[in-house]
């Protein structure tokens, strides 16, 4: 909480050059997440829990970006998911006939 008149810290943003278009960018606590539109990812950042343990050729078609983890969906329907799992965000293998809402 700040004190009335005082900063109590600062963040400064540098500029990130990509080298491809992105059609998404998600961001973490301290890493960022890139979806390229061939379905490869792009992750830059801290690496502390792996959660920028992408690789490419997985064909992922949408991502998402927790505190200190990353989660990608491919065109096959899987979910991967990588970084800390220490509450079990990144434990997907158990999910099945998981159904979403229709519009």
């Amino acid at each position: 909480m700040c004190e009335e008149g005082r900063i109590n810290s600062v963040v400064r943003f540098s500029k990130v050059l990509w080298a491809i278009p992105k059609d998404t960018i998600a961001a973490g606590r301290r890493h960022t997440v890139g979806l390229k539109s061939d379905g490869t990812v792009t992750c830059v950042g801290n690496n502390r829990y792996g959660q920028c343990g992408v690789s490419d050729g997985c064909d992922i078609v949408a991502v998402a970006v927790g505190y200190l983890h990353t989660v990608g969906l491919k065109s096959d329907g899987m979910v991967v998911a990588v970084g800390d799992n220490e509450y079990g965000q990144c434990d997907v293998s158990g999910w099945r006939g998981i159904q979403l809402p229709c519009n």
